[in-house]
């Protein structure tokens, strides 16, 4: 990781560099795009594959051989709210709401956006965060990380942005007691599955096409018990853009 190119941004300029990598101008007032990244992966397609608890603690501590070796940049991504539905509202909304709450402001939206200049997108994920969020683009929603991934082979080619949200990873602590296994061990099986799964979808990718792995904190901060320290270095742990180009 320590060759890797790495920039520390705001994560509401995302959108805008989306568009600028689909060869589109974004609209005034939304923050400025990442030039570093919005020039150089210039693409036909982009498949946006969200994790929750995946920050740059989990690539140091899991190294996750697939994202460590492939990727081609890292953007280490600022905000004042690192949790799961934040950071969605930031990459489709390109900003924080000013208030906590639905519905949503009108204005901008990245996948309605795209599909007014007939780019076509899709959205997969959990069917009430696809209520949610998906700017009425198409919606197909799934209960599990297999069907996700599923799903995704027909349409990661199709569609000029797929939006892809992995399940798994919410309700990990009920997970693990159900399982009878330890937090800690629980994430690392699911971030080197994860890992395995995106190898195979990259051999799928056609060429002009760059996978982005975005990482949150999740929909609330895990806690580990008897490891107050493990904690704390989770949630000072950044989120993470991670760039793919096939």
């Amino acid at each position: 990781m320590a060759e890797m190119p790495t920039y520390e941004v705001a994560m509401d300029r995302l959108p805008a560099t989306f568009m600028q990598m689909l060869g589109q101008q974004a609209p005034a007032g939304l923050p400025e795009p990442i030039p570093e990244i919005g020039s150089t992966f210039e693409a036909d397609r982009i498949v946006i594959a969200i994790f929750d608890n995946l920050g740059l603690y989990e690539l140091s501590q899991y190294k996750p051989g697939f994202l460590i070796k492939f990727s081609n940049a890292l953007c280490l991504l600022k905000t004042r709210n690192p949790y799961t539905l934040g950071v969605m509202h930031q990459l489709l909304y390109g900003g924080l709401l000013p208030t906590v709450g639905f519905p949503y402001a009108e204005g901008f939206h990245l996948l309605k956006y795209l599909n007014e200049l007939d780019m076509k997108t899709a959205m997969i994920g959990r069917p009430k965060d696809l209520r949610r969020y998906s700017g009425n683009t198409e919606e197909r929603p799934k209960e599990s990380d297999m069907a996700v991934w599923v799903e995704a082979a027909r349409v990661i080619n199709t569609y000029q942005l797929s939006w892809l949200h992995f399940l798994d990873f919410e309700g990990l602590k009920d997970q693990a007691k159900a399982r009878g296994q330890d937090l800690e061990e629980l994430v690392k099986r699911l971030l080197l599955r994860t890992d395995k799964w995106m190898t195979s979808m990259y051999k799928q990718l056609r060429k002009g096409t760059v996978l982005v792995i975005v990482g949150d904190h999740g929909r609330f901060m895990l806690d580990f018990a008897g490891n107050d320290k493990r904690t704390m270095m989770r949630a000072a742990s950044m989120p993470v853009a991670l760039f793919i180009k096939k």
